[in-house]
């Protein structure tokens, strides 16, 4: 039966990941090898042309790369890197020039985010803060305040790339900015004041005044549902819930509420139809992660589960499939529909990326680093497979 809005959901063990025999090599599929050293990000996979696009950044000597790579062949295809003293300037937060202008390399990265969308169904980049939309020129990107003030602006580029203009005045700071799916209006995390309370605030990009939604704290970087709704994860510590919200709406609705859990968050499938979302209960070492899986369009709730050993961060497939990653880098694969889940073992390597996965039908394109070898790897898991599922889902 579906529960009504705004009520409490307190999830109990459905299903638990355990360890399982290990998994022959067509769970895991390595599409792509590197042999950097350092730290890796991904920023995101463009399915259609199955291209990745990954940050990389060391330290000593500074060195900051962007790199695309073709995954049907295995090659790498670009590398753009920042020259000179620019690598230790890119290294930071706010989005600087590898190698040209300001306005000529913002526009070129922007370029490369666009194919890797829709970006309103998926996390904002982590760093740095630069945001894009579907089919239009327009970009977004966070610089440091003009007066001096801790934090980053949020600065709209004008079509062409020939201009900017603050976005997000009244603001000390923001953070994560994500386009609605027609890209009139921008969602994102930030505070009118210090301390920062890290409200959800939704403002018209041709407007500079943001409006804060009420009732909201502790705001985690929001999506837009494919219908145009806000959505976020907020509340007291005791009770988070995922809210939805609008332009136009006064207020907004609980999707779904969790009590006890610490570090919630979301994850929305690629097509906007489900959530899960995902807590974690107990102490470091023996913490597990419980999941409500939701209906977007009324809050039904169509499973709960948890996963012991789980650290968050999961990503959702559209039929009802789910990764996260766990405690020891290994990764559990979880069918929400049938309620069963394996644990890849840990010999198999340390998995990451998940901010920036895909989904390709049933299989899900990750990071890994395997002890002992050199670089990084980008990885396909069939998390079908891994789930022991056999048959299509009524979802």
């Amino acid at each position: 039966m579906a529960q009504p809005h705004g009520a409490i959901l307190q999830p109990r063990p459905t299903a638990s990941a355990a360890p399982a025999p290990k998994h022959s090599g067509a769970v895991v599929r390595v599409l792509y090898r590197d042999d950097w050293f350092g730290a890796v990000t991904l920023l995101g996979i463009d399915s259609q042309r199955m291209r990745a696009v990954v940050r990389l950044e060391s330290q000593d000597p500074p060195r900051m790369a962007i790199d695309t790579i073709d995954l049907a062949r295995g090659q790498r295809v670009d590398r753009w890197e920042a020259d000179g003293d620019r690598a230790q300037r890119a290294l930071k937060g706010s989005f600087s020039p590898l190698t040209g202008t300001f306005d000529v390399d913002a526009r070129r990265f922007a370029s490369m985010l666009r194919d890797l969308g829709p970006w309103h169904l998926r996390q904002p980049l982590p760093s740095p803060t630069f945001a894009v939309t579907s089919g239009r020129e327009q970009f977004l990107f966070g610089a440091r305040p003009t007066d001096g003030s801790d934090g980053d602006w949020l600065y709209a580029m004008d079509k062409g790339g020939q201009g900017s203009r603050r976005i997000d005045r009244g603001l000390v700071a923001s953070y994560s900015p994500v386009f609605s799916p027609d890209g009139d209006s921008v969602a994102f995390v930030g505070c009118a004041s210090s301390p920062c309370d890290y409200g959800l605030f939704i403002t018209k990009i041709s407007e500079d005044r943001p409006r804060r939604i009420p009732g909201i704290q502790r705001a985690t970087p929001p999506m837009w549902s494919p219908s145009g709704d806000v959505l976020a994860v907020g509340g007291k510590a005791q009770e988070r819930c995922l809210f939805r919200t609008s332009t136009s709406q006064a207020t907004p609705t609980s999707v779904a509420c969790v009590k006890g859990l610490s570090d919630v968050s979301f994850a929305q499938d690629p097509v906007g139809r489900t959530a899960a979302v995902a807590g974690v209960r107990g102490v470091p070492g023996k913490q597990s992660v419980d999941v409500v899986w939701v209906l977007l369009a009324d809050g039904a709730v169509l499973g709960k589960h948890t996963v012991e050993r789980a650290v968050g961060s999961s990503v959702l497939s559209a039929s009802g499939l789910m990764a996260l990653p766990m405690a020891r880098g290994a990764v559990t694969a979880v069918d929400l529909v049938t309620g069963t889940s394996t644990v890849t073992h840990e010999d198999q390597g340390w998995f990451f990326g998940f901010e920036g996965a895909r989904w390709v039908e049933d299989t899900v394109l990750l990071l890994r680093k395997v002890e002992g070898e050199k670089g990084f790897q980008i990885v396909a898991i069939d998390v079908r497979k891994a789930s022991g599922r056999r048959d299509q889902p009524w979802l």
